[in-house]
This record gives C-alpha cells, structure tokens and sequence, in this order.
C-alpha cells in the first residue's frame, strides 16, 4: 500500500519523518515550548499552562527516542542487522558503526528530554507557584 515509490528501499512517507531525528530541531522545539508554556504562565498568572506545554515536551522526547526509525527511513532502520564485526585497534570487536552510535545518543538524549518533560508536565504549575505566589 504504502510502498509505491521506484525504490523498495525507501517510504513513501521517508521525506516527511527523516526531519523528525534532527537534534538541533528537537531541542529547539523543547526549549521553545517550556519557555512558551513559562510566558504565558507569567502573562495569564496562571501556571497551568506550563503543564500543557510541558506535553509538547515529552512528544519531543518521544520523537528523541524513535530517532533510529526517523534518520534511516522507516524500511532501511533496521538494514545494519546481520552484518560482519570490525576489530578495534585494541582487537575488541566492534559491532557498530558511528551512525548507529550516534543514533543511539539521540535515544538516550531522547529518554532525559522525555523525563523533563513529564515533571514539567506533572508538577511545573506547582514549581511556578511556589516561586511567584500565584
């Protein structure tokens, strides 16, 4: 169904999702939508509106984590399997290649900005009223 593009290799919906496993764009996302969900708290003496914010947070962070589906394309994420090891100059095998090391740090990246947003999400109105009173 979703495969009617000339390569079998690639997604229909790969242009769409590979922007998606961008670091810069995900951590700007994250920083702008828990600086938003802080002015407009301020704005409206309100705090519940960090709590919303807050969700685009963990929906970043989810993204983070899902990285490997997103950088490779959504056929092509697992390709790397079965392939022969290389020896490390110390003769340790290596069964990675920096790619897949690199996004693998996205996933854990992901899993920390998914955990702030949750106790953003959770208890954000209280941290706000606590420091401002209202």
């Amino acid at each position: 169904m979703f495969n009617q593009n000339k390569n079998p290799d690639n997604h229909v919906l790969d242009p769409i999702v590979k922007p998606l496993a961008s670091k810069a764009f995900l951590i700007f996302i994250s920083l702008a939508a828990i600086g938003a969900g802080i002015t407009f708290s301020i704005t409206h003496e309100n705090w519940s509106w960090i709590n919303r914010f807050g969700a685009v947070v963990i929906v970043a962070g989810l993204l983070f984590t899902m990285s490997p589906l997103f950088s490779a394309g959504i056929y092509k994420s697992q390709s790397g399997a079965g392939r022969f090891a290389d020896l490390h100059t110390d003769g340790t095998l290596i069964t990675t290649t920096v790619e897949e090391r690199k996004i693998g740090n996205n996933v854990a990246l992901g899993i920390v900005i998914t955990i702030i947003g949750t106790l953003v999400n959770a208890f954000g109105d209280l941290l706000g009223s606590c420091v401002y009173g209202f």
